[in-house]
This record gives structure tokens, sequence and C-alpha cells, in this order.
């Protein structure tokens, strides 16, 4: 290496030591000494390294190629740094087919890097600094660590792989991440402070057992301001290789659309009312919700609707995730006597969304088809299988397929994961049988592995961020799961979906949760699925028309809900910090931001803290705005320079500022019954025009739209007008200082009504 080191741009650089490379940048050794590992053998420094310079899709970039001994003469090992990015590039390739890889752990690479945490230099880094990222565990689960990386709470039951991996400290931060190869790289970290494995290894996974001449992958050491903005970085190059096609936020009913859902937490998972059965509870509930004006599209149909290798019974005392596999996707015959196609009709013919799980080596299908089998476990082998599934959900009115149990399909079953491009395979394959039959998918119990993946597959909707709804956990602690498992699925183009939630305030149990408010809250700024799951009659009109208009159109902002960097400095739920997130509505006046604040630690602590706008980064409008608290209905005018004062007194509380840019002094701050006020199927288009401003309102013919506006001088004149011409809109200021009045717009048949606010002279 040329002077002893390989810079990247901005002066993150890989320096040779003498006893070894080291990963420096403002701090001199941010990971420990690099070696390699390859079938049992281990090299702490590289033999021999030849330099060499290129150009790729990234920019001009200069690198080595390492040699670590005669025994890793099968691999061709090299590193690049790119001159105008603060990235290096971990690069490892077959020379020749490789067989007999596999070693005894998911865990443990038998190729791979590694690096030595304990070996770093004195004071090599901060004593301060944070380690996230995201556990190899359904749901991606968020979990932090001190620089050893052996802090990270780790599910047991799951394999000690963190990915992608951040290093945190105030002024700076590193990512360790995949870019490529997703379901074959893993990240392993020690479990725990006493492990003796104290190292970071980066490599193929320990069951990959047999890969060609050829197969590569690509480990990223990405260099950046904050956690936020490395994940942002990474997961455009991400979305940019896969020639990412997402779909709208709204491209059919089970992501567009309010939707009830019958999945763990909501009131009729494996359970029905007495005397009923399945189709007399769950048509209660559709009359329930026609009867009481809430517009549910969709309707989920969850695992009980098909026989497992061990079924659960109906109304059993207690309830648990029912763990075996699925034997056939067909309606139980206990359940659903009638077929699905009877229940459908006795919901009012809505379209459905339909649970689908891992497979059951027992599984009838696999007397025909092939299928690799592990325990009792099976996974099929012939992409076929899900065309002709698909094609039934098709015929019985779906149109999405809520593919859950991920992880235990990758993990449960060996066969998927000892070859490279196993994984890949199959869930393309879903993919193409979602296009082929007009269907969506939703992903759930997802690894990071899978979320990656998903960034080349567009029939993927949308993807579930955190554990089931108030199960195990609570719902503080789900709250921070799904807020920081937002940050990685925006970042990869990925529309989250929150998990069903209960939306009456009063009772508990399967009749009501006292956090319902904050529950669709954060549904509706997810911008992905809404979906209620309340018992016959325990509906909350009012909570529920917070997140769609009359007519089930789910209000979202543009882009998912996630956390503010300074919530990557500790966990929420573990410190007594603020949970704090943000998401905006673009719109050609300028950006609508929403900044939800909320308590979600274990801590009883109050807290009370201050927002700096600047904090917001991208998030804030430019210039003068005015911060409208939801609440209270109050607004507060604030320059770029000023700052948000929240107090959160106890777990649970939260609260809400839309933050609306000043035109001349008007303020338009939206439809204030909607967790999105500013939200692009309410209000669109909002625009200056001489004068004044101009908008269109959205919503349900005969719909009456409410919209909020905040001016120095009320304005002389409200023009609305539909398809049909002039229509009639009321202009009613408010008394008291602050300058706030509503305008109520009627819809027209059209369903939009262009109004013109007329300013003051």
């Amino acid at each position: 290496m040329a002077a002893g080191s390989l810079e990247a741009g901005d002066g993150l650089a890989l320096r040779y030591e003498r006893d070894g490379l080291r990963v420096s940048w403002q701090h001199a050794d941010w990971l420990g000494p690099l070696g390699f590992a390859f079938r049992g053998a281990r090299w702490n420094a590289p033999a021999e390294s030849e330099p060499f310079e290129g150009d790729d899709a990234l920019g001009p970039h200069h690198g080595v190629a390492l040699r670590w001994g005669d025994e890793v003469g099968e691999l061709a090992t090299s590193v690049r740094a790119y001159t105008h990015l603060p990235l290096l590039v971990l690069r490892c390739e077959a020379r020749a087919a490789l067989k007999g890889l596999g070693g005894s752990h998911f865990e443990r690479p038998q190729v791979g890097w590694r690096f030595r945490p304990r070996e770093r230099v004195p004071d090599g880094l901060p004593a301060d600094a944070v380690a996230y990222g995201h556990q190899y565990t359904e749901f991606a689960l968020p979990t932090f660590s001190d620089p050893s990386f052996a802090g990270f709470f780790m599910l047991p039951a799951r394999p000690a792989v963190v990915m992608p991996l951040c290093v945190r400290t105030p002024e700076r931060s590193l990512l360790l991440a995949p870019l490529d190869a997703f379901h074959e790289q893993v990240i392993a970290v020690p479990r725990g402070a006493a492990s003796d494995r104290g190292e970071l290894e980066c490599g193929w996974h320990g069951d990959l057992d047999v890969v060609p001449a050829g197969f590569a992958t690509e480990l990223a050491i990405w260099g950046g301001t904050g956690v936020r903005a490395l994940l942002e970085s990474w997961g455009a190059l991400l979305q940019q290789r896969a020639g990412a096609r997402r779909r709208s936020r709204y491209a059919d009913p089970a992501i567009g659309r309010l939707s009830y859902w019958t999945d763990n937490g909501a009131a009729y998972w494996y359970r029905t009312e007495p005397g009923q059965g399945v189709e007399g509870t769950l048509g209660a509930v559709a009359d329930g919700l026609r009867e009481a004006r809430i517009p549910a599209h969709a309707f989920e149909l969850d695992s009980w609707f098909y026989p497992h290798e061990v079924t659960r019974a109906f109304d059993a005392p207690e309830i648990d995730v029912p763990p075996t596999g699925m034997l056939r996707w067909e309606p139980r015959e206990d359940a659903l006597p009638s077929g699905i196609g009877a229940l459908r009709r006795r919901l009012g013919n809505p379209p459905l969304i339909l649970h689908a799980r891992h497979y059951a080596s027992r599984s009838p299908y696999f007397e025909s088809e092939p299928a690799w089998r592990d325990g009792d476990r099976a996974h099929p082998r012939d992409a076929s299988f899900f065309d002709r599934l698909f094609a039934q959900a098709e015929s019985w009115g779906a149109v999405q397929v809520e593919q859950d149990w991920l992880i235990e399909c990758f993990l449960g079953v060996r066969g998927l994961r000892e070859e490279p491009g196993r994984a890949h395979a199959w869930q393309a394959s879903l993919d193409t049988a979602a296009q082929e039959h007009g269907l969506s998918l939703l992903w759930c119990m997802g690894s990071p592995a899978d979320l990656c993946a998903a960034t080349a597959l567009p029939r993927v909707a949308a993807i579930r961020t955190s554990g089931d709804y108030r199960y195990v956990l609570g719902n503080a602690s789900l709250w921070c799961w799904f807020l920081y498992g937002n940050a990685l699925a925006r970042a990869l183009g990925l529309l989250p979906f929150k998990d069903v939630f209960l939306s009456s305030r009063v009772g508990s149990g399967r009749d009501g949760d006292p956090h319902a408010e904050l529950e669709a809250a954060l549904a509706a700024l997810s911008a992905g699925p809404v979906g209620i799951g309340d018992r016959v009659g325990r509906s909350d009109r009012e909570i529920i028309l917070r997140t769609c208009r009359d007519d089930g159109v789910l209000v979202k902002p543009d882009l998912p809900l996630a956390p503010l960097e300074r919530c990557f400095a500790s966990h929420a739920h573990t410190h007594a910090a603020p949970l704090v997130g943000e998401t905006w509505s673009d719109h050609p006046a300028g950006r609508w931001t929403y900044v939800l604040a909320m308590h979600a630690s274990r801590s009883h602590e109050s807290l009370d803290f201050e927002i700096p706008l600047h904090e917001l980064g991208h998030a804030s409008p430019d210039g003068d705005l005015l911060a409208y608290d939801w609440a209270s209905g109050c607004g507060e005018r604030l320059s770029p320079g000023g700052a948000l004062a929240f107090s959160l007194t106890q777990r649970g509380a939260f609260s809400l500022r839309v933050l609306c840019p000043l035109l001349d002094g008007l303020a338009l701050v939206g439809d204030p019954t909607k967790y999105a006020c500013a939200g692009d199927r309410r209000i669109r288009r909002v625009r200056t025009v001489d004068g004044g401003l101009a908008f269109d309102a959205l919503g349900a013919p005969g719909e009456q739209v409410r919209v909020r506006g905040f001016a120095e001088r009320l304005p002389r004149a409200v023009v609305a007008r539909t398809a049909e011409g002039a229509s009639a809109a009321k202009l009613t200021p408010e008394a008291g200082p602050g300058g706030r009045f509503d305008v109520l717009v009627p819809i027209g048949v059209r369903g939009a009504t262009s109004v013109t606010l007329a300013a003051s002279s």
C-alpha cells in the first residue's frame, strides 16, 4: 500500500500497521485489526498486497489485492477505496468452485473478514461510542452495544448476527453493510461480554456449503455524519443497483385503504364470539363496521384459516403463536366448512389479504412436489409451486399475500442456505407469481437480509418492522422497534406496516387499548398499511377516521416516519430519552413536516426537552414556519434557528407537531382531523397564486372537509370550485389571538374541490 495506507474520500483510510490493517477516520482505530479466515485457518494480517486502480458506477477508486497465505489460493480478496466517497469495499471471490465449506453454525463464517475490537490501539475510538444495528431476527430487531460489539441484546434462538451495523460517535459514524448476496453474508458479533470469540466476523455464513466459481460478495465500510445519513446513502445505492421500481403507496386496497385484520393482537385471532363460529363472528364484524360507517375495505385472514402440523383450536383459554409449519394452504374444515368463497360473501365480498407461512415436512404437497426437508420443516424447490397457489388466491378474491415467518422459512431449512442464490430464487418466484396473478406481497417476520433483497422485488408492497402488537414486550418497546425498523425500511425504499391495533381507548384485552390514539398515529404516519382488529361494537370511529377519509382512502405522508439522529445515541426504551420521528408531505409551495415525539422509555421520569429545527435536517421546511400543535390546535411562529419544546410526563405520552411554511403571512395546516394533515390524498398541490394560496381538497363525494390555517390577517375571500362549477365554502375565523381560521369545503362528485384563499389587502 502506498505510504502505508489506502485512503478513500474525506480521509477514511485502511492503514497498514505492523500488526495488521486498521480502519481510521479522525479516530485511529474504529474496528481493531483486520484479518481473514478460511476453512478453519485464521490470519491476523495479509502476507502480501498488490495495488490496483479502477473506475466503476461509484466512481474512481484505487485498491489492493490481498494474499493471506497459500491455503487461500482458491479465493481472491481485495479492498477498494473510492476517491470521492468515504467508502471502502471488501470483496471476496471464489476463483474456482468450492465444496464442503459448511460448518456447524450459521453465525460462524468459514470464509470471511475478521475484525478484533479487543485489540484496538489505545484511545483508538472514544469510550462513549455506540454500536447500533439490526439483529438477524424476525422484524430485524434493533439492538445497541458499546464499542466491544459484545453488548448487543440478542434473542437467544437467533444467530448472533447484526446487519447492517453502525458505529456512532457524536461527530461521525461508520457503517458495515453488505452490497450484494444478502442471504449469503453475515456480520457476526460476540454473544455477550464473556464470549471467547471477541471478534467481528464478516463473511459467508457457516451453512453455505457449495459455491460456484466466480461467486463473490462485497461488504461496505461507509463513513458519514450519522446513522440515518449512512442508512440513506447505502439504501439508495442498493435501490439503484436493483433498478428498484416501487409501487405506489396506494397501489391496492391492502396498502391504500383501511383494512380489517385477524392476526395476533386482533380480537379474533383464533377466537370467535360465543356460538357464532368464524363465519358468523367475522360477518358480525363486517355488519358492525358498515353500521358504524367505518370504511374498512380489505379483510385479512390469518394463519387460523388453514391447517398446520399441530393445528390450534379456537377459543382456547391461552393462545400462543403457533410455531408449526403449514400442511395445506386451504381452509380448515372445522373453521370454514363452506370455504373461503362463502366467508367472503358473508363479509360483503371485500378484497382479501391471505396469510401464509413456512411448510411442514409432512405436508401432502411434498408427496409430489420436490422440496428440501429439514426435520419437521420443508421448502419447495420448484418456482411453479407458488404460481399454482397464487392462482388459487386470485380466485378467492385476494389482493395481497402476507408471507409470514420469513425468518423460519430461511433458518428452518438448511437446503435453502447451502448454495448461493436459493433464497433469492425463492423470493423472486413469490414476486413473479404475485405479478402474474395481480397480487401484492407483504413481508412479515423478515430478517435484515429479507429487507435488503426486497429492493429488487417490486411486488413487495410493505414489510412489517416490529413485533406483534402488544405481544410479550408491550406497546412502548414495540413503538421503539417500529421506528428504528422504519429507518431501515425507509432507506431501502420500503413501506413499513406497524401491525394491527385496537381503536378503542376504553377497555383492555380484546376490548381496547389505552394507547389506541398513539397506535393509530404511528400507523397513519408510517405511509404503509393501516389495519384495525376491533371486537364487534368496540371500534372508535373518531380515531379510525384520523387515519383515512370517509371512503377509507388512507391519508399518508410521503415517506415512513423514522427516528431523528439523536435517537441512535441510546435506546429510547432502555434509557430515559425521548423517541422522536419525522416525515413530511411535499407540495409545490414547500414541505409540511410531521414531528411525533413519544415517551417510550421504561423509565418513569418526565421527559422535558427541545428539538432545534436544524436537527430535522431535510425534514425541516425552509424559512419561517408555523409549528402547529395537533392536540391543542394552537400555532407558534418559528424562525429557522428556533426549537420545538416538549414535555412528556409519562410513558405513552406523545405530541404531534405539524410544521407548515409561512407564505406571505399565511400558513395552511390542512385537515386538522387527520394525523397527516397535509397528506396528498386530502390536500393536494398547495401553491402560491397572485394574492393568496390555492390547493385541492380531496375526499369522498359529498364529504365536508375542514381545512385549517393561520394568518396574520384573515383571508378576505375563499373561492371553491368543483368539476360541476362554483361551490359554497364557509370561512370561519376563530376568536382570540393567533389568527386561526377554518374553511369548510364540500367535495364534488369527482372527489376533489379546488380552493383559493385570497389574502387580505
